[in-house]
């Protein structure tokens, strides 16, 4: 194989290990998905106990009945923020969290259902919340944004093109409107809880807290796990982008041998 050939093919390795490398694509939704959060959402089995739910909540000493309780035709995919984001590791900010679906009683009570997929990929509910914030929050999001979630300080954002820009501040210390790119935004969750992450030294000394602490469930419906080993990937990398530099070496070395 002649040295230029090498130098190509070491190039598209280290090229197709970077768009391979964990978290570089965002999580994304199909309709076929969505509708399947909704179907979960909409058992018919469910709609009593949400009537029981709005029972609980309400105060009320009825129980509304089966018919009485709508589940909206709109669903709102939640992201959370990525623990591989504020470890700087390259990822997107959020992953997949859940699917919101908005539900509400005759007597105007409402409620979201959290609809989070399995690893077998099918639709499940995992929460029940009362209000409708989530889908309060996604009717302000710009076209094309993602309804991205802090849960460690209650912050909400759109994040759209290469920004976040808080939409309720919740107790991250900014002022709704506020606006950064990806790089700042990582950089400031960073400084948050970049101490807080698994293997960090903080989490090994058994303190109490920590970013592995899990306020709502994830995507795929499992526990977070514990850690991520990720380190791997930089290895491969760095093993690719070092054939290019040995390849370019011998290349150049070659040309300028009589």
């Amino acid at each position: 194989m002649s040295a230029r050939r090498f130098l190509g093919l070491a190039g598209l390795v280290a090229v197709t290990l970077l768009i391979s490398a964990p978290g570089a694509r965002a999580d994304q939704l199909s309709s076929e998905d969505l509708a399947a959060a909704k179907a979960a959402a909409d058992d018919p089995t469910l709609r009593a106990e949400i009537g029981r739910f709005f029972t609980q909540t309400g105060g009320s000493s009825r129980t509304p009945s089966v018919s009485a309780v709508h589940v909206a035709d709109k669903t709102f995919p939640v992201y959370e923020l990525s623990r591989d984001f504020v470890a700087g590791d390259g990822a997107v900010a959020g992953q997949l969290a859940y699917v919101a679906v908005p539900v509400t009683a005759s007597d105007g009570q409402t409620a979201t259902v959290w609809s989070v997929r399995g690893d077998d990929g099918a639709w499940r509910v995992g929460n029940i919340a009362s209000g409708d914030r989530e889908s309060a929050l996604a009717r302000r999001l710009p076209e094309g944004a993602t309804l991205l979630h802090e849960p460690q300080v209650d912050a909400w954002y759109a994040l759209r093109d290469g920004r976040v820009t808080l939409l309720d501040s919740g107790a991250s210390g900014y002022a709704a409107g506020a606006s950064a790119t990806l790089a700042e935004y990582q950089k400031t969750v960073s400084g948050r809880y970049g101490a807080m992450l698994a293997n960090s030294p903080y989490a090994q000394e058994g303190k109490a807290g920590g970013y592995n602490a899990q306020v709502m469930p994830r995507g795929d419906g499992g526990p977070a796990p514990d850690a991520q080993d990720t380190g791997f990937v930089p290895l491969l990398i760095f093993g690719g982008l070092l054939l290019i530099g040995v390849a370019g070496f011998f290349l150049h070395s070659k040309r300028r041998i009589p």
